[in-house]
């Protein structure tokens, strides 16, 4: 499987936990974990190695070229790292045709297969949504997407490399940014969505990014232990979106209990923003 993260020195750690997490989950697939960068050390990369030690897996740094990004708005919220993710078919090998994209502050608890090898069809992406009801039509609403569609979370996405390599244009991006920079509240997140609506396949949070308002909302259906059961056995993915993290001493949910004891015995706690 090729897998796609993007990040600097700072996630190196949680990254290195969430691909510990993958191996043990999918002990019997070797992963292709390609790294977008802009300024991680030789050290940062032999850590990241040593997380796959004894996988079959390999690690593949690929420094994104600022060239990508000579006429790219730079935006109080929008950095050029910004544009990572929705660059890849740009910077990809030829040879990647599907990708999964995680962000490093995710956990994977069981085998990827079924979403990795989804049928796509003419979707550019398959993700999933975290609101519902009014606040997922207000994200749409402000963004012109198409009625009934669903905002997605840009933390986990399955791309069509193939498909996206055909259809994207890196100047439709930019002067989308240009055209909406006052509106665009979750930067690339944003962008992605309105760009690529109608090109989205919903999938199911509670199976494949599931984060603490998901797992509330299983809570009430379930019940606390319910859905902890729930969550070890079913969902593939758990996604420490927003601002608290799990190392950290301050995490405020009830799914730092799934998160390797490792993760909070690091010698260096870690700073992330």
């Amino acid at each position: 499987m090729n897998l796609l993260v993007t990040l600097d020195s700072n996630y190196v750690r949680p990254l290195c936990v969430m691909l510990r997490s993958l191996i043990q989950s999918n002990p019997r697939t070797a992963f292709d974990v390609y790294v977008a960068y802009s300024d991680l050390t030789d050290a940062d990369f032999r850590t990241i190695g040593n997380a796959l030690e004894g996988s079959g897996s390999r690690v593949i740094g690929i420094r994104v070229p600022d060239s990508l990004f000579r006429d790219a708005p730079v935006l109080k919220r929008i950095s050029k790292a910004t544009y990572y993710r929705l660059f890849a078919p740009m910077y990809l090998p030829k040879e990647v045709d599907r990708i999964l994209y995680l962000d490093p502050d995710t956990l994977i608890l069981n085998d990827l297969s079924a979403l990795y090898h989804l049928e796509l069809g003419d979707h550019f992406y398959a993700g999933c949504g975290h609101l519902d009801g009014f606040l997922n039509w207000l994200n749409t609403a402000r963004l012109g997407m198409s009625a009934g569609s669903t905002y997605v979370n840009a933390g986990v996405l399955l791309m069509n490399i193939r498909a996206l390599r055909a259809f994207f244009s890196a100047n439709d991006v930019f002067d989308y940014v240009e055209k909406h920079s006052a509106g665009l509240f979750l930067a690339d997140q944003d962008v992605l969505n309105a760009l690529y609506a109608d090109r989205i396949l919903p999938l199911d949070s509670n199976y494949y990014n599931l984060d603490e308002g998901c797992f509330q909302k299983l809570s009430k259906t379930l019940g606390a232990e319910g859905a902890l059961r729930f969550v070890r056995a079913q969902t593939c993915i758990v996604h420490y979106d927003g601002k608290y993290k799990p190392w950290n001493p301050d995490y405020q949910g009830e799914l730092d209990c799934l998160y390797p004891l490792a993760a909070r015995k690091q010698p260096v706690r870690l700073h992330v923003k």
